[in-house]
């Protein structure tokens, strides 16, 4: 397979961390890349626009034969990698193109990288079943976290570099290995960055970043500590969600007592066992407030609650090598949040 590269820019950058924004030509995919480039500046990090289309080819985009179709997919590329560079000039942006199965490429491409950020469509089945699938697919496979976003109505006149409305996490996570080699469909080009834009005057301050996090147990260690992670970075702050069921599903068994009737005494003693699990986290970020909230109404109730007002939801959730098994609390904050929601994997 041929690896070859677009550098949009050239500075010289030291940085550890790459953030990877799958890019298929739709508005939440646009709406992704404004929030990946966002991220990619505040972290100092290295962003890669990747364009992904079962039917790219191989052929040279630019060249005497080159199919229109291929050639317009190219220019739309670099016209978004301009976009981003005129609202982020100091930023290292890099694209590429690869030919073939999206959710099996956007997978292998992940691995080099410490966040993977995709478009995620509105609610509805038919948006779900059709828009989400390969978004949930990666989700479900990828090695390292990845930010689902979706475009909001605001977002489809605004410039691509407009200051996103949410917050857009970036994965915490040690050094990622080089980025995996693609079937690539471009070639070599260099693009300079525009001039800057005259500075606007200073907007106000914005609220605190709200950082909404699942919490089911110890497994949710990771999602949490990258929560945490975020808020440090972002000057935010995290609300530990756990959702409990007063009659849970043992009830139907003959003779089941409920070992604590009273809810809110349950609700307190839910919330000390879950600080006490969360001591060595928070004590790893002692400036950043975090609130432990147990929230009677079942898991997918209560996350699907906490985040309504919230700037960014992580999860955690099992790696799975095929398919898209994310289970009911997944796929209910994928369906319903309109906050960016970020899934950490964990053994």
């Amino acid at each position: 397979m041929t690896d070859v590269t677009d550098v949009i820019d050239t500075t010289d950058v030291t940085t550890t961390q790459k953030i990877v924004s799958g890019y298929d030509g739709s508005p939440q995919a646009r709406a992704a890349a404004r929030w990946a480039a966002a991220e990619a500046e505040r972290r100092g990090a290295e962003l890669t626009l990747l364009r992904v289309w079962p039917w790219l080819g191989t052929a040279d985009p630019e060249g005497q034969d080159a199919d229109p179709v291929q050639q317009a997919e190219h220019e739309d590329l670099q016209a978004l990698a301009a976009d981003v560079l005129a609202a982020h000039p100091g930023l290292a942006v890099t694209t590429q193109a690869a030919a073939g199965n999206p959710a099996d490429l956007l997978v292998a491409a992940a691995a080099g990288y410490d966040l993977a950020v995709l478009g995620s469509r509105a609610p509805g089945a038919f948006a779900e079943l059709l828009g989400n699938s390969v978004a949930l697919a990666v989700a479900a496979r990828a090695a390292c976290p990845v930010a689902l976003v979706r475009e909001h109505p605001a977002d489809r006149d605004a410039p691509l570099g407009a200051a996103p409305d949410t917050l857009l996490a970036a994965a915490a996570v040690p050094d990622a290995a080089a980025a995996t080699t693609v079937t690539t469909a471009t070639t070599a080009t260099t693009v300079s960055a525009p001039p800057a834009a005259v500075s606007a005057p200073p907007a106000a301050a914005p609220e605190r970043p709200e950082i909404v996090v699942g919490l089911a147990g110890e497994s949710s260690l990771p999602a949490v500590e990258f929560a945490l992670a975020e808020a440090a970075r972002s000057g935010g702050r995290v609300r530990a969600v756990h959702g409990w069921e007063m009659v849970p599903l043992m009830a139907a068994a003959p003779g089941w007592l409920p070992p604590d009737p009273d809810a809110d005494h349950h609700g307190e003693r839910l919330e000390a066992d879950l600080d006490q699990l969360l001591a060595p986290v928070r004590a790893a970020h002692p400036d950043v407030e975090l609130q432990v909230e147990a929230r009677l109404g079942g898991a997918t109730g209560a996350l699907v609650s906490a985040a309504e007002h919230a700037d960014l939801l992580v999860l955690g959730r099992h790696p799975h090598l095929f398919g898209s098994r994310l289970g009911t609390v997944v796929h209910a904050a994928v369906q319903h949040s309109t906050a960016p929601v970020v899934l950490v994997p964990h053994d």
